[in-house]
């Protein structure tokens, strides 16, 4: 009798051993499964959330293009360009965590990479060309670039150095990124021409606004002392009309011979609107006119 009860006691043990085992198993998959479906809604919670921001986000940076563009059509009434490039954030209450910054630059103070070969004919362009070799001298790049380019985009096959026209795409730029693209032009050499070069506008440079190194590339005869005495110059008395040039010291003559190459009125502008909603930021970059003509445009 007390062997079979011993017995019953035991297995009554392993029965209930058996299914605290199973429960505690339950158990556990019921938490997987609980923790699985919470980190899921977080997720998806957390990516709709941040979809919403990214959508804010880019109507904001679209909304700083319009504001841009409204404050270009003001200056186009204006008898002289004098400001290069300003950035500016927008004093307006956009919501919380909210950010607007605009930037906008002058591409009339840059250098048309574009000017060194005709649209119309073909054919090089040799003020341009030159300016484009004093350009990337002062920069102390191999002038020799500047024929590698003019072969990436002139039309015709005649190759200026061996291999030039390997490849070339024979046709304008679109951008100035699509200089990477020419041989010889590494990451280093974009970076450092980059900020003097566009290939927008319409070839006229701003004397109001070039920077040094585009000043210095108009005319072999302006020296970095004369480039130095223009912007002083105009940083106190920005000139009017580009023949105002010729008043600096020394540019008498010289303002003569650069006069169908610069203007004292910008026309084409780069704008970066840059908008932050709750850490997601998007940036949504065009180059327009005064007359609010878009050329390029790009959201990121």
């Amino acid at each position: 009798m007390n062997t079979q009860n011993t017995e019953h006691r035991a297995q009554s043990t392993d029965n209930a051993g058996s299914a605290l085992i199973i429960t505690l198993l339950i158990v556990t998959i019921l938490v997987a499964l609980v923790v699985e479906f919470a980190y899921e809604v977080y997720i998806d919670t957390t990516s709709l959330s941040n979809w919403e921001n990214a959508q804010k986000a880019s109507l904001i940076a679209k909304s700083g293009q319009a504001l841009s563009a409204r404050y270009l059509a003001e200056l186009k009434d204006r008898k002289y360009t004098d400001i290069g490039e300003f950035t500016m954030p927008v004093e307006k209450d956009l919501g919380p965590n909210t950010q607007l910054i605009l930037r906008l630059e002058d591409e009339n103070a840059k250098f048309n990479i574009n000017s060194i070969i005709y649209a119309e004919n073909g054919k090089t362009n040799d003020k341009a060309l030159l300016s484009l070799q004093r350009l990337l001298e002062y920069l102390e790049m191999d002038t020799k670039l500047a024929l590698s380019i003019a072969d990436w985009i002139d039309p015709d096959s005649e190759p200026r150095l061996p291999d030039s026209e390997d490849n070339a795409k024979n046709s304008h730029l679109w951008n100035i990124e699509e200089l990477r693209t020419v041989p010889g032009i590494e990451k280093s050499i974009f970076d450092k021409i980059s900020p003097f070069i566009t290939v927008f506008g319409d070839n006229l440079i701003n004397i109001n606004t070039a920077r040094l190194p585009v000043i210095m590339s108009l005319s072999g005869d302006i020296t970095e002392t004369l480039a130095e005495q223009i912007i002083a110059y105009r940083e106190s008395s920005p000139f009017e009309n580009r023949t105002y040039v010729q008043r600096v010291s020394g540019m008498e003559s010289i303002g003569i011979t650069i006069n169908d190459r610069i203007t004292e009125k910008s026309s084409s502008f780069r704008i970066t609107s840059r908008a932050t909603v709750n850490e997601i930021t998007r940036i949504v970059e065009s180059v327009t006119d005064t007359s609010n003509k878009i050329y390029f445009w790009r959201e990121g």
